[in-house]
């Protein structure tokens, strides 16, 4: 008798810790899902002419960049996070908080170009070389200071993006 009742024990204590809850002890909660990644943005003092892309770039738009000169608030500057970061932050909106230009190594996805007319976005694309595309904001043209000149420096005639 004293082994089954030892076993009955056992038993009712198991049950008992099993419906227990330890004070301070929290399941695991759900992890939210995180936006995609953002380009950072660069400080107002140092903005420039935004441009943000493709690292394999990089070589073009600085060789285009100190042709230009510029003053510190024409400058070309380029954040070389990544081509779909790049289109990403650039269909994202209109106006300082958003990059002038992105930088490319192949054309705008027609996904792409969606995403940017969904914000209202016109776009002119220019061709420096073949596998080197140029996405330039219409608006951007005209209201920010160097990006018209920047433009023209490259002696590359734009096109229109239409379609999508």
């Amino acid at each position: 008798m004293p082994s089954l009742s030892k076993g009955l024990a056992v038993i009712a204590a198991a049950a008992v810790f099993a419906g227990c809850q330890f004070p301070g002890f929290q399941p695991p909660q759900q992890a939210a899902t995180l936006p995609p990644p953002t380009v950072p943005k660069p400080p107002p003092e140092e903005r420039g002419i935004w441009i943000v892309g493709s690292p394999s770039m990089r070589g073009a738009v600085g060789t285009a960049a100190s042709r230009f000169g510029g003053t510190p608030d024409t400058r070309p500057r380029l954040v070389a996070g990544g081509t779909n970061s790049g289109f990403r932050s650039f269909c994202a909106g209109v106006g300082l908080e958003h990059p002038d230009m992105v930088v490319s190594d192949r054309r705008i996805r027609a996904e792409e170009q969606k995403r940017c007319r969904a914000k209202g976005i016109t776009i002119t694309e220019y061709e420096l070389a073949p596998n080197q595309f140029v996405y330039v904001k219409d608006a951007h043209m005209m209201t920010i200071p160097g990006v018209r000149d920047f433009t023209e420096s490259w002696g590359v005639k734009g096109k229109p993006v239409r379609g999508a």
